[in-house]
């Protein structure tokens, strides 16, 4: 494949520190909270309590130590109904450099789990869940939201007199419509994607394993300020198919394909959700192989044509790429699926899968969404996994992949 020299928006790539020449934080960072206040009035809540990761940068912009924070959380957020965030934070709550200008307190995080509280951990639980209350009772209401937490926090809260509810549908329902450095972040993430993208296939070579290729898109997603990959979604060979079998230490050979899903959190926190499928030279593809691509590439553009804002989910489903018999066990969870800082809402099923997992809703403009096809045969052999990542427009979509199709698995 010839990738030359990609093809990326205007004033791509930056880093976190360039981000200010090329969008507009704080109108972005306004942006957000705005939803998610919005979309906590359309909920009745006065307050929303956020643990969890993505939901935390999207609320203020700031995150530190995010993997550890996804299996120990050691900072909070307090949306209000209206005003000003304020962020809880176990490591250098007093900061004033690191407070974003849509945070109007930080205060210190009593961490209540058993690491680091022990058996002070009901009496930490207590002091938290009693400022969380105050603030939400300060917002008129006694009605709250919380992402995840431990039973311990909800059962305090309760116990305080707040009406808790789950805020997975608010938030979703915040982070559904980007704006424009939205989507410029989205877009720099894909870059970033499509550099690894290149580097991975300069680099991929008969006796690399697994493991090595891999680490060309984590190294690459770092280099420029990204922060982590979500999996390790690279296979080869016969493991590729059936699909989400993670890197190993086998070799990749010459002429096996390779697949990969980038799974990438860049710069900012914002995603680049794309996949490929590679194949090792020295050699040329075979029929077999050519045939598996094909079918994947017609999936992806194929259902790509029907985006546009207006058109309905299920519409969306039930018009889609036709998937043969023999690659339909193997097919991907669903045919797209929301993306932002990591994966959101919608998730679109295929036809098959509609009736139990449907839901209303419709496209609509400014949402960011990927299309994605496996297709793999239930009798075993490779596969072929693709993901395109697109904005929805009035008329149709515009990529934010630039990264090309593999000319050596096209059609001869």
């Amino acid at each position: 494949m010839n990738t030359g020299t990609l093809p990326t928006p205007a004033g791509a790539v930056f880093s976190p520190e360039e981000a200010g020449t090329v969008i507009n934080v704080s109108r972005m960072l306004h942006y957000r909270l705005a939803r998610l206040q919005k979309a906590m009035v359309d909920e009745d809540c006065c307050g929303l309590l956020l643990l969890g990761v993505h939901n935390k940068r999207y609320a203020t912009g700031m995150l530190r130590t995010g993997i550890y924070n996804a299996h120990k959380p050691s900072s909070a957020v307090f949306v209000p109904a209206s005003g000003l965030n304020t962020i809880f934070d176990w490591f250098h709550p007093d900061n004033p450099h690191e407070t974003p200008e849509t945070t109007g307190e930080l205060r210190p995080m009593p961490v209540f789990a058993y690491f680091p509280a022990g058996e002070l951990n009901t009496s930490m639980v207590a002091s938290f869940a009693g400022e969380i209350a105050d603030m939400a009772r300060a917002q008129g209401g006694k009605r709250g939201a919380l992402d995840i937490s431990d039973p311990l926090l909800v059962h305090a809260l309760i116990a305080r007199g707040l009406d808790v509810v789950s805020a997975d549908r608010l938030v979703e329902m915040a982070t559904l419509i980007k704006n424009d450095d939205e989507i410029r972040c989205l877009a720099n993430a894909c870059a970033i994607a499509g550099i690894a993208m290149k580097r991975l296939h300069e680099a991929l070579c008969p006796g690399m394993t697994e493991y090595e290729a891999w680490s060309i898109l984590q190294q690459t997603n770092s280099s420029f300020g990204g922060e982590w990959l979500e999996y390790r979604y690279l296979a080869s060979g016969l493991r590729i198919n059936p699909w989400e079998q993670e890197a190993s230490n086998r070799a990749i050979e010459a002429g096996n394909m390779v697949a990969f899903d980038c799974g990438m959190i860049g710069p900012l926190g914002y995603s680049a959700d794309v996949s490929r499928t590679f194949l090792c030279g020295p050699a040329s593809a075979t029929p077999a192989q050519r045939r598996l691509y094909r079918l994947a590439v017609d999936n992806i553009e194929h259902n790509l044509d029907l985006v546009r804002a207006g058109v309905s989910f299920e519409a969306f489903s039930k018009s889609c790429w036709p998937y043969p018999d023999e690659f339909l066990k193997h097919r991907y969870p669903v045919m797209a699926h929301g993306i932002g800082m990591g994966d959101e809402w919608p998730a679109i099923p295929w036809p098959i899968d509609w009736e139990a997992h449907g839901t209303d809703g419709e496209l609509e403009e400014n949402m960011v969404i990927c299309i994605e096809s496996f297709i793999g045969s239930e009798h075993g052999g490779e596969g072929v996994k693709l993901e395109q990542q697109v904005v929805v427009t009035r008329d149709g979509h515009e990529l934010l992949t630039y990264f090309p199709w593999d000319a050596d698995l096209l059609d001869a």
